[in-house]
């Protein structure tokens, strides 16, 4: 998604459920053989590069950039949230610890200095903040800002839904001077520990310590941050706007003097008012990539992400029992044609996935190695017929009298859900089994997903997570974001042996996560579809960062308007 690049600034041990997935065709689906044809794919090993920006006399201040997505926000407290919406608003207000680097895609420091230093025993990280560093009212950014952000993290009463990553993580942190914080290590040798030290936030303990950090009204309006904007101006589903620059980020003050989040409709929405220079920045319809990108004041970028790559699945609830049982699970998927849905919905624009990690982390499997539910409708059919359930008088199959009938569910806005939602609902038709297609509004669909459970088959997707470490909060048993409830005590098991693989070699620790990606694969506790490519188009007026792997809005402070583009 567009907003990549701010998340990873807040992401470090985490994922996050993508409001705005990589958008699809808006024409309603049709069958297979109406397809349109694609345009050529821009699947390179190496990202292509933006057009160069017409020349200009330098770095300019001013100017607002105006963005946009089709959910808006949950809440600007990071404590609380774990939406793609949320979290590229906060890493407007909010700095990191660390971040990742473009270049070299190591974590580095932002509040932190460059480097944490791990004890000879593999025991304790000792990290240390940057002199001089303050929050926005201009009070110092110390090391009891991280302790209380910690101790609000391990709170039961706050809503954290990362506690178990950072209670497998450390076991005490605390601070030894004003700058200096000690972390203790749960187990000697954790592999993800200097990943895991960036935590979250940090949030000002003077603001927040006599506050509910569940619900408060600094969590809508904040008066206190340290990002690179202060915040302006939030009406819900309308618009959200920050500024002016705050001088005092770690990296410097923003060139331009604010940030607009637009909240639109659709993908449609957007497009149109890209075309009419009313936004900034647009995700293109895959359908619509060849007409945006040469638009005389579009700068078209398309790459795949190499850190944190997003991803779509269709998720199954394991506690209902129409899904309990693994061979239904896989007839489904084998009704499903997960490679048809990518390329008719991003027409080049995306690849096949087939476990929990995309291609780009360093410790995906190859593909050989994992069971694949390639498009078998006949083979659906035995599995069904084995596992009980029949087709009745109506064709819709059902077993003791109850039948396999439930509610595929995706939200309200994402054209791309909608179309993996209407084409899979024909699919399943196809084999026997009758899906409701439903459309729910993001927050609404966030409450089902994550804290109602109320929920049968649902499209979603994930972004983000530095270290293949972050997904064991999705698929161990007691992970806090373990939605579809999902439980295999050989993956949990599997999940702490790769923390602490002695030695923590890149090699040995891929070994452990490519096992653990095998036995997902065949449990299919979700239908896994494909890795989006990322396809935006900017406005010329904006001079960008040369394009890397985690795209061209890093180093945001950067951004400047350019003083010669004419609209």
């Amino acid at each position: 998604m567009k907003q990549f690049v701010l998340i990873l600034a807040l992401l470090v041990a985490t994922t996050i459920l993508i409001a705005c997935a990589a958008p699809a065709p808006t024409a309603t689906p049709v069958p297979p053989a109406a397809t349109p044809v694609p345009p050529k794919p821009g699947e390179t090993a190496v990202p292509t590069k933006p057009p160069a920006p017409t020349a200009t006399t330098g770095p300019q201040r001013g100017g607002t950039f105006i963005d946009a997505s089709f959910a808006d926000g949950v809440s600007f407290q990071p404590l609380i949230t774990s939406d793609s919406a949320s979290s590229s608003y906060q890493a407007l207000l909010w700095s990191s610890l660390m971040r990742t680097d473009p270049k070299t895609l190591d974590r580095v420091g932002v509040l932190y200095e460059d480097k944490c230093t791990m004890s000879a025993d593999n025991a304790k990280v000792t990290c240390k903040l940057r002199k001089g560093m303050k929050w926005s009212d201009g009070k110092p950014i110390t090391s009891a800002d991280v302790i209380f952000t910690w101790q609000k993290m391990m709170d039961e009463k706050v809503k954290y839904l990362y506690r178990k990553t950072y209670q497998d993580s450390f076991t005490e942190v605390k601070a030894l001077d004003e700058l200096t914080i000690e972390y203790t290590l749960k187990t000697p040798g954790y592999c993800p520990a200097m990943v895991n030290v960036g935590l979250t936030g940090p949030i000002p303990k003077h603001i927040f310590e006599t506050l509910d950090i569940n619900q408060n009204d600094q969590n809508m309006k904040p008066t206190v941050t340290s990002g690179y904007f202060k915040f302006k101006e939030w009406q819900k589903d309308d618009h959200a706007t920050f500024g002016p620059g705050y001088a005092d980020f770690p990296r410097g003050q923003p060139l331009m003097d604010s940030y607009t989040y637009r909240i639109l409709k659709d993908n449609t929405v957007q497009s149109q008012m890209f075309k009419t220079q009313d936004v900034d920045l647009a995700t293109p319809d895959p359908i619509d990539w060849d007409e945006m990108s040469k638009l005389p004041h579009a700068q078209p970028v398309r790459y795949y992400s190499a850190v944190g790559a997003g991803w779509t699945y269709i998720g199954f609830n394991l506690r209902s029992p129409l899904f309990a049982d693994k061979a239904v699970r896989q007839a489904i998927s084998y009704a499903i044609n997960k490679k048809e849905i990518t390329d008719k919905i991003r027409l080049g624009a995306a690849k096949v996935q087939y476990s929990n990690l995309p291609a780009s982390s360093w410790a995906a499997a190859d593909e050989k190695d994992l069971a694949k539910f390639d498009f078998d409708p006949a083979k659906a059919k035995k599995m069904l017929d084995d596992a009980g359930y029949k087709p009745g008088a109506d064709g819709i199959r059902a077993k003791d009298g109850k039948p396999l009938k439930f509610r595929l569910e995706y939200n309200a806005g994402n054209k791309q859900r909608e179309q993996i939602a209407i084409i899979t609902q024909q699919y399943l038709k196809d084999v026997g089994i009758a899906a409701e297609v439903n459309a729910v509004e993001w927050n609404a669909y966030l409450d089902k997903i994550n804290v109602k459970r109320d929920m049968d088959m649902f499209v979603l997707g994930w972004t983000g997570g530095y270290d293949p470490a972050s997904t064991k909060n999705i698929w161990a048993s007691d992970g806090g974001q373990n939605s579809t409830g999902y439980n295999n005590p050989k993956v949990d098991e599997l999940y702490k042996k790769a923390e602490t693989v002695p030695g923590c070699k890149q090699a040995d620790r891929k070994a452990v996560y490519v096992e653990i990606q095998k036995i997902l694969a065949e449990d299919q506790p979700y239908i896994f579809l494909y890795t989006n490519e990322n396809l935006a188009v900017y406005n010329k007026r904006w001079i960008l960062n040369p394009l890397t792997g985690i795209g061209v809005q890093y180093n945001l402070e950067e951004l400047s308007v350019n003083p010669l583009f004419k609209k």
